[in-house]
C-alpha cells in the first residue's frame, strides 16, 4: 500500500497544480489590481487639499484626484470580497478534478494574500509606487500639457497570450486600459485623444481572432459610453474604410457618437478600420472632385486644403504620439498628421501602461523644444 501511494504521489501533485491554476492566476491578477488601487488611494489622500479644480475635474497636486481617491478607498472592501469570491469559485470548479476541500482553503488563503488580509502585502513596495507616481506628477506640473495625444495601443495580443494563454483576453484588457487612460488624460487637461484600435491591415489576421475582436467591440463600446457620459467626453469613430464593419457594429458606433455629440469636454477619436494612407487618398479624391466640379482651382490646393479633408481635419494635429510594446514605427497611423509630433515609445504592452507613464511622457514633452523647422 505504501509503495502504491508513493507511486501515485506525483500524479496527485500534478492534478492539484492543474486544479489550483485558475485560482492562483485569478489571485495574482487581482493582487496587482488591488495593489494599484491602494497605491492610488494613498496618493490621493496624501496630496488632498493641494489641488484646484481644472476643466471640471478636481486635481490634488497633480496626484490622484479626490474623487478617484475616495472612490478607490470606498471600493476597496468590495474589491476584496470580489477577489475572495472569484478565487473560491475557481477552486470549487476544480474540486471535482483534484478532490478535497484543501483546494478551497488554498484559494481563500491566496485571495486573502491578494487583498492584504494576512499581512503579506508589501507596504514598502506600495509606498515606493506612490512616491514614484507623485514624483512623476510633480515633474509634469510645470509647462504646457499636450492638447492632442495620439496612441498606438500595441501589444494586446502578446499580453493576452503571455498572461492568459489567448489573444482575446489581451484585447479585452486593452479595452479596460483605454478607459483608464482616457480618465487620466481628462484629469491632466488633454483636449483630444486619438487611439488606433483596429487598422485596415488588421483584417488580414486570423478570421477567428478578427471575429472575436468585432464581438468585443460590441460589448466594449457601451462600457465606454458610460464612462464618457460621466466625464463629458465626446466620442468619434474614424474609419478610412468602413465597408468591412458589420451593419450592427456601425449602428452601435453611430449611436455612441450621437449620444456624446453634446459633450463639451475632451474628444476621444477611436480609429477603427483605419489606415493613414487611405485617409490621405480620400482627401485627394475629394479635392479632385471639387476641381472637376469647378469649385476649386488646382493652384488653390495647399497643405491646409488636404488637412481639412482628412478625417481629423477639424482638430489640431497630435502634439504627442505614444506607441507601446517596444515597436518603433507608425504602422500607417495618421501619416499626414504626425509630421511634427513628439514621439514616445514605451517598452511595455498597452495593458501594462500606468498613469505614471503618461505623466512621464508629459514631463518629457514639456522639456522638448518644438521649433517646427524654424
Amino acid at each position: 500500500a505504501q509503495a502504491a501511494c508513493s507511486a501515485l504521489a506525483p500524479r496527485r501533485e500534478h492534478v492539484r497544480d492543474r486544479a489550483l491554476a485558475p485560482a492562483r492566476q485569478r489571485a495574482r491578477t487581482m493582487q496587482r489590481r488591488v495593489a494599484a488601487v491602494a497605491s492610488a488611494s494613498a496618493a490621493g489622500q496624501e496630496s488632498a487639499g493641494g489641488g484646484e479644480a481644472q476643466g471640471g475635474v478636481g486635481h490634488t497636486g497633480f496626484g490622484c484626484c479626490r474623487r478617484r481617491g475616495a472612490q478607490a478607498k470606498s471600493n476597496l472592501p468590495e474589491r476584496a470580497v470580489g477577489v475572495l469570491v472569484s478565487c473560491i469559485l475557481a477552486a470549487s470548479r476544480a474540486v471535482g478534478a483534484a478532490g478535497g476541500g484543501w483546494a478551497l482553503v488554498a484559494a481563500v488563503r491566496a485571495g486573502a494574500d491578494a487583498v492584504g488580509l494576512t499581512g503579506s502585502t508589501n507596504s514598502k513596495a506600495k509606498d515606493e509606487s506612490s512616491s514614484s507616481a507623485r514624483g512623476a506628477a510633480a515633474d509634469a506640473e510645470d509647462g504646457p500639457v499636450p492638447q492632442h495625444v495620439a496612441v498606438i495601443m500595441d501589444g494586446n495580443r502578446r499580453f493576452g497570450c503571455r498572461e492568459h494563454g489567448n489573444a482575446l483576453s489581451g484585447h479585452r484588457a486593452g479595452g479596460e486600459k483605454l478607459r483608464d487612460f482616457l480618465e487620466w488624460c481628462v484629469e491632466e487637461g488633454v483636449r483630444y485623444l486619438t487611439v488606433f484600435a483596429f487598422s485596415t491591415e488588421n483584417w488580414k489576421r486570423d478570421p477567428a481572432e478578427v471575429e472575436g475582436m468585432m464581438q468585443l467591440f460590441m460589448t466594449e463600446v457601451p462600457r465606454l459610453g458610460k464612462l464618457t457620459a460621466k466625464l463629458n467626453v465626446r466620442v468619434r469613430f474614424l474609419a478610412s474604410d468602413a465597408t468591412p464593419l458589420s451593419a450592427e457594429l456601425r449602428a452601435c458606433l453611430a449611436r455612441l457618437e450621437e449620444e456624446t455629440a453634446i459633450c463639451t469636454g475632451c474628444q476621444l477619436n477611436v480609429c477603427m478600420s483605419y489606415g493613414g494612407r487611405g485617409d490621405v487618398v480620400h482627401a485627394c479624391q475629394a479635392l479632385a472632385r471639387e476641381v472637376a466640379a469647378g469649385t476649386l482651382k488646382p493652384e488653390e490646393i495647399d497643405e491646409d486644403s488636404i488637412k481639412r479633408r482628412l478625417l481629423t481635419g477639424d482638430i489640431p494635429d497630435p502634439d504627442v504620439l505614444i506607441r507601446t510594446s517596444g515597436e518603433r514605427r507608425l504602422s500607417n497611423f495618421l501619416m499626414y498628421q504626425l509630421a511634427y509630433s513628439e514621439m514616445f515609445f514605451l517598452d511595455k504592452h498597452w495593458p501594462e501602461v500606468t498613469r505614471e507613464d503618461l505623466l512621464s511622457v508629459i514631463s518629457s514633452y514639456q522639456q522638448r523644444q518644438r521649433r517646427f523647422g524654424r
